[in-house]
């Protein structure tokens, strides 16, 4: 029996072997397409390793070229060096800045021809760039430096196979600064704590008139700005003389730190072994001194100045004669001294001219402290002082008389020397209106015979005007060389001019075109703060850093900034105990020390376009123990200079006191003016630096 399906049952069955051939065509075109994707992906997952590859080629085989290119530029004076360095130093933000054609990358080309030995379509490029830069000084609190920024050095490789990019990314961190450290740059002497028991504490030096020592420790000289004998960069006498002449010259000058209460400073007399001469005399050659004569204001004079008073001459030997004179009032500043070559007495005090009390009170000692260097022409030391700092000076107090009569002065003029009428010191108790005003050396010229009481109504207008020891803030006394320098005819002291103001710790602004520096109380606090802040690499003892850092010839090849915590306390000797002196320091560089006294054995640049600083933050000791030069600058403020051997320090020096006894040996700091942020040699200063270590990024 034959089994016949229906038109109804042959169409279904058609229709199932039709979804099922669909099922199969879709399960068939999945597949494929399935294995096609896989094999594609296969195919970018091989060729993104081969691009990969090409990266790691690129940035293995030119890493070592860059930096070297980078090193090279920053050491050489080649036009491509001075682009690079306009870039770091411009003080801009930098986004993306390439590089390439600054650092000669002929390595593109080498990489070219290697990819292409690999496949027709591989490549290799790498593209060096300056990338997110920034200032990281920006508080004029703490200092303002608009060149100083941070930012990233950026190695770009990228490698490509058959249309696949890989790209690989090295960062390494750079600071541009500058070595000088912060608001110390502007400072000769710096001294955190100038009084530690009086305000006397440095007067302590006994001197003769023309400045050598006869009794007490030597002193610290100060040059404030460079000189034309200067071991490095010395100064064009022609300037220094033109410059000097400036009313503003303290700006140009390195300035001093007094803090603390009340100091006085009594100056030397002469130009010999203290090397200072007092600032009042006018120096119209090399070593000829002439004291400045001042007069004094007319508003501080008694009335009785202001007419003629007829008066007996003291000729009367020779005749009986009543003449009429005129009165005015002078007189000259001196520095304090002990024994003159003349007399076995203390020559400040001759002929009664000071009263015993102000012996007593004043002394004849001088300062430990020169902070005016010495008179002569082209080392004069005009600076800043701030704190509040006085200067004890005898004042000899001149009568000048002026006789009516043309006959007397004609007696007067062709005496030789000139007649002299000094109105000496008198205590209270022993004034009266019939103390005779006379000739000082008893001559007789046709004076008046003259008593107090003619003149002067009363001791209070008397002691205004007698010869005295003066104690004077040290802005009056700068105030008036100022007129010595104009060359005024008719000097008046305290002067009419006010160059400066006393300046009893107040704000200061460091600027130069345009930018303030720093704005605020100078405190050295702020240069350890920016130390801190710039410390590159950190070592546990100096025998550590000695022994990264010292090379075969025994030079510090430093060119960064180091701290050494040195825990164990152990002494900083430079150059370290066995090396040979003085030290030679190459690239310059910053050490900060966290614990231990320093000891310097003398220190000399390689070159004078590098500076060298070692800063402590401890309460230790500074000592020279070698007379040779120190170029560095010394930041311990709260360390203090103990005896040893005489110095020289080319730099700054801050600490918080001196030290001195009979053993003291004194020394010579010499201003550094080429690290004076207000002259455009700062600039040499600035330092490119780029971290040891590399960042990655794969892209």
């Amino acid at each position: 029996m034959t089994l016949k399906l229906s038109n109804h049952n042959r169409g279904f069955t058609i229709m199932i072997a039709l979804i099922l051939g669909t099922v199969l065509l879709v399960l068939s075109v999945t597949l494929y397409t399935f294995v096609s994707r896989q094999y594609s992906g296969m195919n970018v997952i091989v060729n993104g390793e081969i691009a990969h590859f090409l990266a790691e080629t690129g940035i293995n085989t030119t890493i070592g070229t860059i930096r070297d290119s980078i090193s090279n530029n920053l050491k050489s004076n080649s036009e491509n060096y001075q682009k690079l360095r306009n870039i770091f130093l411009s003080g801009k933000s930098l986004k993306n800045v390439c590089i390439n054609d600054l650092l000669d990358s002929s390595w593109n080309n080498d990489l070219k021809a290697f990819s292409r030995e690999v496949d027709k379509t591989a490549s290799i490029e790498v593209n060096v760039y300056l990338r997110d830069f920034k200032q990281s000084e920006m508080n004029p609190n703490i200092w303002h430096d608009p060149k100083a920024v941070d930012g990233w050095l950026v190695v770009e490789s990228v490698g490509e196979y058959k249309k696949i990019q890989r790209k690989i990314v090295i960062k390494r961190a750079v600071s541009v600064f500058n070595l000088v450290p912060g608001v110390m740059g502007k400072f000769s002497l710096y001294l955190n704590d100038s009084i530690r028991k009086d305000e006397n504490d440095y007067n302590i030096i006994r001197n003769d008139y023309n400045g050598m020592i006869t009794d007490g420790p030597k002193p610290i000289i100060v040059y404030n700005h460079a000189t034309p004998e200067y071991p490095v960069e010395p100064a064009n006498i022609a300037d220094v003389l033109r410059d000097e002449r400036k009313s503003d010259v303290w700006q140009q000058r390195g300035w001093i730190w007094l803090k603390g209460g009340k100091t006085r400073l009594n100056l030397c007399s002469g130009s010999g072994d203290l090397g200072e001469f007092f600032q009042f005399y006018d120096v119209n050659t090399s070593n000829v001194f002439t004291p400045v004569k001042f007069s004094s204001p007319a508003q501080n004079l008694p009335e009785s100045f202001f007419r003629p008073i007829t008066l007996p001459w003291d000729r009367s030997s020779i005749s009986v004669k009543n003449t009429a004179y005129r009165f005015w009032h002078s007189f000259v500043l001196d520095s304090f001294h002990d024994r003159s070559s003349r007399m076995l007495v203390e020559a400040m005090y001759e002929g009664q001219v000071l009263s015993n009390d102000e012996r007593l009170y004043y002394g004849s000692k001088s300062s430990i402290l020169h902070l005016f260097g010495d008179a002569r022409k082209g080392f004069q030391s005009r600076t800043r002082v701030i704190g509040p700092v006085y200067s004890a000076f005898v004042r000899f107090a001149y009568l000048d008389v002026k006789p009516e009569d043309s006959d007397v002065k004609n007696i007067f003029e062709n005496n030789n020397p000139k007649p002299i009428y000094l109105l000496r010191s008198l205590p209270k108790e022993y004034y009266n209106d019939s103390v005779a005003i006379n000739e000082f050396a008893g001559r007789k010229v046709g004076g008046p015979i003259l008593k107090t009481g003619m003149l002067f109504k009363d001791y209070k207008e008397y002691s205004a005007l007698m010869s005295c020891i003066v104690e004077l803030p040290y802005a009056e006394s700068y105030n008036s060389m100022q007129d010595v320098y104009d060359r005024k005819a008719d000097r008046v002291f305290p002067t009419l001019k006010k160059v400066l103001d006393l300046d009893t710790n107040g704000e200061s602004v460091i600027e130069r075109n345009g930018n303030t520096f720093y704005k605020g109380k100078p405190a050295i606090e702020d240069s350890l703060t920016l130390i801190k802040q710039r410390v590159q690499n950190t070592f546990s003892t100096p025998k550590e850093f000695w022994k990264k850092y010292l090379n075969k010839d025994g030079e510090l090849e430093l060119d960064s900034v180091v701290c050494i915590t040195n825990s164990n306390n152990e002494e900083f000797v430079v150059p370290p105990v066995g090396q040979p002196q003085p030290l030679v320091v190459k690239g310059g560089g910053i050490i900060l020390l966290n614990n231990g006294n320093i000891t310097l054995r003398g220190i000399s640049l390689a070159n004078t376009s590098e500076t060298f600083t070692i800063a402590s933050t401890a309460e230790s000791k500074v000592r020279f123990e070698s007379t040779m030069t120190n170029m560095v600058n010394i930041i311990a403020p709260k360390a203090q200079v103990d005896y040893g051997s005489k110095f020289e320090l080319f730099g700054s020096l801050c600490v918080k006191n001196i030290y001195a006894d009979h053993r003291f040996q004194g020394g010579v700091i010499r201003y550094r003016e080429a690290q004076d942020p207000t002259h455009s040699s700062y600039d040499r200063f600035y330092k490119v630096f780029i971290a040891n270590t590399d960042s990655y990024w794969n892209e």
